[in-house]
């Protein structure tokens, strides 16, 4: 059965584009559905429960400025923008050229799209073709004191850190450049999961294609952009092992710290003389409504602005981070507004009033609405928790329980991985040592064996060239040799000789009577044989000595080259013994204690590298580009001042008293 009931007319039927924080929805709608009936077909559809911080905004069609929608009124009433259904995709890209809207303050690009059509009985093609379209944007409307602990859902806290997200990039909400910075490395760790991880395998992250800072920045910074994305991975890195749920929660709890979270500032100008008695109520009325008339029809100047928050009401005068006066939902007793005039009354007087103009009759209203669903809330907060919340809150607590426990298992399951793969890495590390062992052992016997090569080669042709000198030798012994022999002949001779010459002798001594002249001619002739004779000698006696002496040195040479070829042999190196690698077994007490002290040490570094991010921003800041609200935040620090400071001091003393501060301001 459909949701809403069947018309004939074409133009009782629109299609509507709901677009949420990460994904866009489709459905189709009458011309007399209320808000609050889209509004709950929405909730039901993503199933947020917590419907009460959300609200739908629209494009007026004269301002082309965003408002909330009325929830107990018809869709079509209201002054919303209606496109055709063939350039509704050209609408979105022409508020983009204006200057008072940018589409992407609410949404980020859809990841999904679901449609849901609330059939008709006349639905045909051309009457498809015939439809308009409404576009609505789901937000933020409200936001809680604590949202760690008030936020019960899990896409209740996903679309507020989106939204947040969001603000912070668009300027909206003032961050520091620093807590910027740790803010972007938590929406890296939400969106990615672990650094090592995206690290460690083929995907990688392009930095450069995620919106991660404001623009300022990049502007008020003397840091380039790889020097801040450096800073911020480092930064990443001390995030390991939060899940998806804890890195967006973290986000939202640096963030509700920031001055000007949660609240909604508009324009105002204040009225003099608001705070009166009766009396003088009634004498100047008819002065007041002409000066009323005059001023609704002059354009009002801006004085304050005016804060709305889920505390109460703040009133700025010299920037939006220092509230001069604050009122508590507990202070203030109604706020009424009339076309652009508001009025604020306090509970300790009902002469304590304070009126104010708004720029425009719409601002006024949003200005009412914002605060009665903030004061709603706030009373709500300080009640017994419904039914409803409860079961709620307890539903979330055992699936919180139950995701715990899974991310328990899930740790100490990686914990073990973890700890196989650095065993095994550790053998991998050992047998790798090893390997190298046996290389080098391997890498030195082929160096020996090359080296007994060589040196084999070198005494082959040592032994080649002994050889032929042995050949030399034996040549030489040969030619000694017959020198010796020959000179064995000659002995032999001379003694023959000398015999013949002795009986030759002995013959002339017999014939002695022979002539003297003979005689002495013959002894003369053997005095000179005697003189060849011992010369003959003296020489066989050289040449013999000097053979052997030759030859006693060459075997000596010979001998002493083989002991040093023999001494030079190469001995065997053993490759060294295998050792067998022992495993360390740790107990679950210390691994609890390990995992809490690298907490500690991730805490530790954290706050030392945020400490050097600031000292870095503060030398590298160009004092020209810095705004108001970044000199009123450095005056806020240098006195020790913060968010939860500067609401005390805006609420010290009486209402009353604030009532007359706020009057003479």
């Amino acid at each position: 059965m459909p949701v809403f009931g069947s018309r004939k007319k074409k133009s009782d039927e629109f299609n509507c584009r709901i677009f949420t924080l990460d994904a866009e929805l489709h459905f189709t709608i009458e011309a007399t559905t209320k808000g609050s009936t889209i509004f709950s077909l929405v909730c039901q559809t993503i199933g947020l429960r917590e419907y009460w911080y959300f609200g739908l905004k629209f494009i007026d069609r004269t301002s082309h400025e965003l408002n909330w929608l009325q929830l107990n009124r018809t869709i079509i009433s209201e002054s919303i923008e209606i496109s055709s259904n063939s350039n509704s995709l050209k609408t979105l890209d022409s508020h983009n050229t204006t200057d008072n809207f940018n589409p992407h303050l609410l949404r980020s690009p859809p990841t999904s799209v679901s449609t849901l059509s609330l059939p008709s009985a006349t639905n045909n093609s051309s009457r498809q073709c015939s439809k308009v379209t409404i576009e609505l944007y789901l937000a933020v409307k409200f936001c809680p004191e604590d949202i760690t602990y008030e936020l019960i859902q899990d896409i209740t806290r996903r679309l507020f850190y989106l939204q947040v997200k969001q603000d912070i990039l668009n300027m909206n909400i003032y961050c520091p450049p620093d807590t910027a910075a740790h803010l972007a490395s938590l929406s890296l760790q939400a969106k990615f999961g672990d650094y090592e991880q995206i690290e460690s395998s083929s995907e990688s992250v392009n930095l450069e294609n995620e919106a991660l800072l404001p623009l300022t920045c990049f502007q008020k910074i003397e840091l380039s952009r790889s020097d801040w994305f450096a800073r911020i991975i480092a930064l990443w890195r001390t995030h390991a092992l939060l899940t998806r749920e804890e890195a967006e929660m973290s986000y939202l709890k640096h963030a509700q710290d920031l001055d000007m979270f949660g609240l909604s500032f508009f324009e105002i100008s204040k009225m003099h003389g608001a705070q009166r008695s009766a009396s003088q109520q009634k004498q100047t009325m008819k002065s007041t409504d002409q000066q009323q008339e005059q001023l609704d029809q002059s354009t009002i100047a801006p004085e304050l602005w005016l804060g709305i928050d889920s505390l109460g009401i703040r009133f700025y005068k010299k920037n939006k981070l220092r509230p001069e006066v604050f009122f508590s939902w507990c202070d203030v007793k109604s706020v009424t507004a009339h076309d652009k005039k508001v009025i604020l009354n306090l509970m300790t007087d009902k002469h304590a009033t304070f009126a104010f103009y708004a720029r425009k009759s719409s601002v006024s209203k949003e200005i009412l609405d914002l605060a009665l669903g903030n004061h709603e809330l706030y009373m709500r907060r300080r009640q017994e928790q419904s039914i409803e919340i409860q079961q709620m809150r307890y539903f979330e607590e055992q699936q919180q329980k139950e995701k715990m426990r899974l991310l328990t298992q899930e740790r100490k399951l990686r914990l073990q991985v973890e700890k196989q793969r650095d065993e095994i890495e550790s053998k991998c590390i050992d047998y790798q040592q090893q390997m190298k062992e046996v290389h080098e052992t391997l890498l030195k016997y082929q160096e020996a064996t090359e080296l007994l090569a060589r040196k084999a080669h070198v005494n082959s042709e040592e032994a080649r060239l002994q050889a032929a000198r042995a050949l030399e030798i034996e040549a030489q012994l040969e030619r000694c040799k017959y020198e010796i022999s020959r000179n064995e002949e000659e002995k032999r001779l001379y003694a023959r000789q000398i015999h013949e010459c002795e009986q030759v002798i002995s013959t002339l001594v017999n014939d002695s009577i022979k002539t003297r002249k003979e005689a002495d001619e013959l002894k003369l002739e053997v005095s000179k044989w005697r003189v060849a004779e011992a010369a003959a000698r003296e020489n066989f006696l050289n040449i013999t000595q000097h053979n052997q002496s030759v030859a006693i040195s060459n075997a000596t040479t010979h001998t002493q080259h083989n002991l040093a070829s023999s001494s030079t042999r190469p001995t065997t190196v053993s490759p060294p013994p295998y050792r067998p690698i022992k495993k360390t077994q740790e107990s679950n007490s210390t691994d609890e204690r390990a995992h809490f002290l690298e907490k500690q040490h991730k805490q530790t570094q954290l706050a030392l590298q945020l400490q050097d991010l600031k000292n870095v921003i503060q030398s590298k800041k160009i004092e020209e580009q810095q705004t108001s609200l970044d000199k009123a935040y450095e005056e806020s620090v240098a006195i020790g001042e913060n968010k939860y400071s500067t609401i005390q001091k805006a609420q010290s003393g009486t209402a009353l008293r604030r009532m007359a501060m706020l009057q003479d301001l």
